[in-house]
Parts: structure tokens; sequence; C-alpha cells
């Protein structure tokens, strides 16, 4: 995962940051007890969010607990324990990522981060061979995905909604994962939720890789990878508001696709991210376009 989908502090009540927190941390605690202590390194915002929608859908509600932190024994924190699926899953979600985009590095990267990707491979193979193990149907799409985005990058008439899809076809598969096994809300709909969540994950999976490439853009132009933003794009507007539109569009599907469902628990926290973090991250990275535009536009009337 990329670690766009996170929480806006400032917006939070501090009941409400406590309670992501808890997630946070209690994933944390999942991956050392599912894989080891060294997974906990990849530890993401993406799979948090991933946790605690799992969690706003299931019937019992998680209860908080405070331990000593592994990372810090002298610092106490607060754990989201629950019998839902709901983390174990986003462990298992961490970890297959992780090792699917640590083998995309290995093709897509300079010698120096190939050579780094090398080393700790094989403690991501073996984390993803556990992960593999229990949730097969999840290595399997995730697999998929990167097959796909391979094939995608190597299309010559590749465009920026193209190279989107497998990822937002991976998150849907995921998300759908996620319904199937937990025991829903007793408001919810088995089949309708599944729909509803899984539209809800393939344009969250669509605005997370149209958001990394706006942002790795001038990274990847320098190093020579590959980037949808850096190929002849079929419009006549400014790459700032061509790239705006299409992160608005996928956005605003992921939040009707959610307005779909009856409000669960964390309604405050998925609101924080979809409406408030994910609009800022945006705004932020379009402004440097901004700049850049504004920039070229002045040089051209000297």
């Amino acid at each position: 995962m990329f670690g766009y989908i996170r929480v806006d502090r400032a917006e939070l009540l501090g009941k409400e940051y406590d309670a992501y927190k808890g997630i946070y941390c209690a994933l944390c605690r999942q991956l050392g007890r599912d894989y080891s202590i060294f997974a906990r390194f990849i530890l993401s915002y993406d799979c948090t969010f991933y946790a605690m929608l799992g969690l706003d859908l299931t019937k019992e509600p998680p209860c908080y607990e405070q331990k000593c932190c592994r990372f810090n024994p002298f610092k106490k924190c607060l754990y989201a324990k629950s019998e839902s699926a709901s983390l174990s899953l986003a462990a298992a979600l961490s970890v297959i990522s992780a090792y699917y985009k640590l083998r995309d590095d290995l093709i897509d990267s300079p010698w120096y981060k190939r050579l780094a990707c090398r080393l700790i491979q094989p403690f991501f193979a073996s984390w993803r061979k556990k992960a593999a193990k229990k949730y097969p149907e999840m290595d399997a799409f995730v697999a998929k995905m990167l097959e796909s985005q391979l094939q995608a990058e190597r299309d010559e008439s590749c465009v920026p909604d193209m190279a989107a899809q497998p990822t937002a076809d991976m998150l849907k598969a995921a998300c759908e994962m996620l319904v199937d096994n937990i025991e829903l809300r007793d408001d919810l709909q088995p089949e309708r939720t599944k729909r509803i969540v899984g539209t809800m994950g393939y344009f969250i999976g669509r605005w997370i890789y149209l958001i990394d490439a706006a942002d790795d853009c001038e990274k990847d132009k320098k190093h020579g990878s590959f980037n949808p933003y850096l190929l002849p794009l079929q419009t006549d507007e400014p790459l700032a508001d061509y790239i705006e539109h299409s992160l608005n569009n996928a956005l605003s599907e992921a939040l009707l696709s959610y307005g779909l469902l009856d409000k669960g628990r964390f309604d405050p926290l998925i609101n924080n991210v979809l409406c408030v973090s994910c609009i800022s991250i945006q705004n932020n990275i379009l402004e440097r376009y901004r700049q850049e535009d504004s920039e070229k536009s002045n040089e051209e009337s000297i």
C-alpha cells in the first residue's frame, strides 16, 4: 500500500483519534503475532483503514485495552480488541501487498534499491507464504494485480485510467472478501453491503494509484520509471486540471458508494479520511503542479 488513506488528526476529537490509534496499534500487534516482529515495520495507514472499515461493519463492537508498546516498553498504548477477522485480513493484506510491491520494485527501481530489495526479499517471501496459506484468494488477486499492472505499463496506448485499473480491481476484491469473512451488523444486508463496499474499494483503489502517480511523477521522470502522467495525454487542458478531474471523479464515486451504507461506529473517522484528509493530500500535491504551470507561463510571457 501507499500510505495516502489516513486521518487528518487536527480535525478529529480526542476520543475519535484514540479510537483510530487503537486500531493502528492493534494492527501492528496483529502483524507481530501472525508473522514476525519485523513485519510490524510494514504497518500502513491504508491497511489500518481497511481494518477500520471491517470493524465498522462487524456486529460486535471492538473493546479497547491498554498494554505496553512493543517498541517502547515505557509507553502504554490503547489497543482495539475484536473477535472479527478484520485485523487478521488487514495483516495478511499488508504482508501480501508488501511482498508484491517489493517484486515490482525489483523490476522498476535503480540498481541500489534493487540490491536492498533482494536482501530483504526472503523475509517478505516467508510472510507472504504464511498469509497465502491462510487466505489463498487474497494472494491470488494481489498477484493478478501485479501481472495486470505490468501488462498495462507495456501497452503503448496506456492512459492513467488504464494504469489505475489493476489497483482498483485488487482493492475491490479485498473489500468484498472483507464482507465475506466477518459477521455483519444486523442492519446490513450481506449481498447489498458486498456490492457497495466493493464499489467503494474500487474507486478508493483508483484514487490511490492516481495520487501516487501524481506524487511520484518528478521522481519517476528522473529515474526513467513508468508513470502514466509522463505519457502523452489526449487532452488540451493543463496537467494539474487533468489530474484533479481524475482524482475528484474517483473520490466522489467512493463517497457516493459509502453514502449508501447505514452509518456505523467509525463513521466520523471514515468521513474524516475521505472528505478531509484525502482532499488535503490531493490539494497539496496539485499545488506543486500549479506552481510549475505558473512558472512555465511566466517564462513563456517573457
